[in-house]
Parts: structure tokens; sequence; C-alpha cells
């Protein structure tokens, strides 16, 4: 449990990090251009601030959570990233497939949590399941990320970083045996832009 959330923390600074040099560099430029053009300096001012909220809105997200050394550091993977870490379970023996429906929201930190969450679904899905199949759902609804991840495998009860992510958007996470198998479902609490 400890480390899961000392991975996620280590996740969330480098987001909170890159977010918090985007804010300066706005800032910055705002300045150097005021006096030349106030308009486009209150424009780049007004998203500076933006992006400052969504910083603070990111920080309370990691309370709690520590950040220690020995972590991988680098890009965080984002939903983009998808299609490639199904691809290793396909080349790993999993047929796993992907249906997404609705408007797709973004954000550093949502997008992390997803990947995240559908990667620790998967490989619990592998190593405790014994799947060989799987399908991974995202339905983007007003407000709410639905994700479902069922398999053809055994029950289980790994679900503590799915919980950890989940918890970061206010979200809930409920599993169950089907009669193909298991099912994982998580809902995230999600703003637009995000």
């Amino acid at each position: 449990m400890a480390r899961e959330r000392l991975r996620i923390a280590c996740e969330l600074h480098d987001v909170v990090a890159h977010d918090l040099s985007v804010m300066t560099l706005g800032v910055g430029a705002g300045r150097v251009i005021m006096d030349r053009d106030p308009e486009r300096a209150r424009q780049t001012l007004r998203e500076a601030e933006e992006s400052g909220r969504q910083v603070l809105s990111d920080l309370q997200r990691m309370l709690g959570l520590l950040r220690v050394d020995g972590v991988s550091k680098g890009p965080q993977p984002r939903l983009a990233d998808l299609p490639v870490l199904l691809d290793g379970y396909r080349a790993g023996g999993l047929a796993v497939t992907l249906r997404e429906d609705g408007v797709r929201a973004d954000g550093p930190v949502l997008e992390l949590s997803v990947y995240r969450i559908v990667e620790e679904t998967l490989r619990n899905a592998v190593l405790y399941g014994h799947s060989t199949t799987a399908t991974v759902e995202l339905r983007w609804l007003s407000g709410v990320l639905e994700l479902s991840v069922r398999d053809d495998g055994l029950p289980r009860e790994r679900l503590l970083g799915i919980w950890e992510r989940a918890a970061l958007f206010g979200g809930s996470v409920a599993s169950r045996a089907v009669s193909s198998g298991f099912e994982v479902r998580v809902r995230l609490l999600i703003t637009r832009n995000r």
C-alpha cells in the first residue's frame, strides 16, 4: 500500500512541477509584453492564472502522499499511450480490446491516472486472474468517466492501487465475478480540460 502511494506521489509531483513551469513562463511572458500589447498580456496572465488553479487542484490531490527517491523519472504516460500498453499485453498473450465512447477529457493527472488504472487492472488479470482475454471500456460522460475492464479470469482482490487513484478524483471502485470471468468498474469525477 505505502509503495503504491509513494509511486503515485512521485508521478503527481512530476506533473505538478511541469504545470508550475508552464505557469511561470506565462507570467514572465505577460510581464515582458505588458507595455507593448496590453490585451495579449492580459490573455497570457489569465491563462497563467488558470494554470495556477490547476496546479493548486493537483497539489490538493497529492495531500498525504509522499515523494521517495528511486522511482523512475521521465515523461508520464498519457491516454494516447494506451494503444502501446495494450499492444504489450497482446504480445504477452492477452487478447485485449479497447472501446471508447464520448468526448475524451484531458489533463495530465487524469490521463496518467486512467493509464495506470488500466495498466494495474490488466496486470492483475494476467498475474492473479490467469486471464487470456480482456475488454477495456472508457465511457466519457458529463463530469464522469466510467472505466471498466472485463476479463475471463479468476476473481481477485488486489485493487489497492486502483482505489488510491480513484480516490484522487472522488471516485469509486467495484469488482465482481461475472459469468464470463471478472469485472472491475471504476468511476472518476472529472472536469473538462483538467
